[in-house]
């Protein structure tokens, strides 16, 4: 992989895909501060840990984007990738990685997971629409802006991208 990459390509379509992800997770996060204060806490502390977490993978992948504009799924590249800056020096290791890695992709899933029953609390069409809302970002992002990034060959959603798309082009 390259260290010298042109900027990404699609941000403005990552933007429009991202942004309204972004104001859910803070309305997601003023409904947990209303509803109850520890799991407010806790999802805070998920994005926390995201955002260290995927830092240290950047660096481990050697990405291109290290302190510049990072297209990752949910945002979470868009502080990352200042941060991951701070671990360049750091000893990496393929075991510290798959720790790493794991804890990011768990606290990712507790994002998205944590706030079901708070949301179905508030009525089942509102839950509806966030898992809808949540399954079009998926899907899009894997469509439309994994093919074109820097890491799409070790990064997990790139590969299956990748994959997707060949097999939906096949077909």
């Amino acid at each position: 992989m390259t260290k010298n990459c042109v900027p990404y390509p699609r941000k403005s379509l990552y933007l429009v895909l991202t942004i309204p992800m972004i104001a859910i997770y803070l309305a997601i996060a003023v409904l947990l501060w209303q509803v109850n204060q520890t799991f407010f806490m806790i999802y805070l502390s998920l994005f926390l840990i995201v955002v260290v977490s995927q830092s240290y993978v950047c660096v481990y992948w050697q990405c291109p984007y290290i302190g510049k504009f990072a297209p990752c799924v949910g945002g979470f590249c868009l502080p990352s990738s200042q941060v991951a800056r701070l671990f360049k020096n750091v000893k990496r290791s393929v075991g510290s990685y798959n720790v790493v890695v794991t804890l990011a992709f768990a606290a990712f899933l507790g994002i998205i997971v944590l706030p079901i029953y708070f949301l179905y609390q508030q009525g089942i069409v509102i839950l509806l629409v966030y898992l809808g809302i949540v399954l079009i970002y998926a899907a899009s992002f894997l469509w439309w802006i994994c093919p074109v990034c820097g890491t799409r060959h070790v990064c997990p959603g790139g590969q299956t991208s990748t994959k997707l798309r060949e097999a939906f082009i096949r077909k």
